[in-house]
């Protein structure tokens, strides 16, 4: 749960705090794609982290829609960074990261929440 927080708080904070400010100032995109850079590179190494602690846990289920969508956002997240000549697609993918981390959120149990 403290990596998943990490992971999508950071990327929350960076497409609705972070760039908003800095397109006000006038230092988005230039300067303000290093930040989102910088947080989707945290969450790859976050995300991968995960899948590893979990396979070597033997506690991760192939077939459930959490490890699912995990395994989804990690992809996208990747593929945020073979988008790097194209800001714009890379701000979609980002905010797609974001709802599909705000559906993860949802996913969990109960218990958790």
């Amino acid at each position: 749960m403290v990596l998943r927080t990490l992971w999508l708080g950071g990327i929350w904070v960076c497409a609705w705090l972070v760039r908003p400010l800095l397109e006000q100032q006038g230092y988005f995109p230039h300067h303000g794609l290093v930040v989102m850079h910088w947080m989707v590179a945290v969450g790859v190494a976050v995300a991968a982290l995960m899948v590893v602690l979990a396979a070597f846990g033997r506690i991760l289920q192939w077939d459930s829609r959490a490890v699912q969508l995990l395994l989804v956002m990690l992809l996208l997240s990747l593929l945020y960074f073979g988008l790097m000549p194209w800001w714009k697609l890379q701000m979609m993918v980002l905010h797609a990261l974001c709802v599909l981390g705000a559906v993860w959120v949802m996913l969990a149990p109960r218990s958790v929440l």
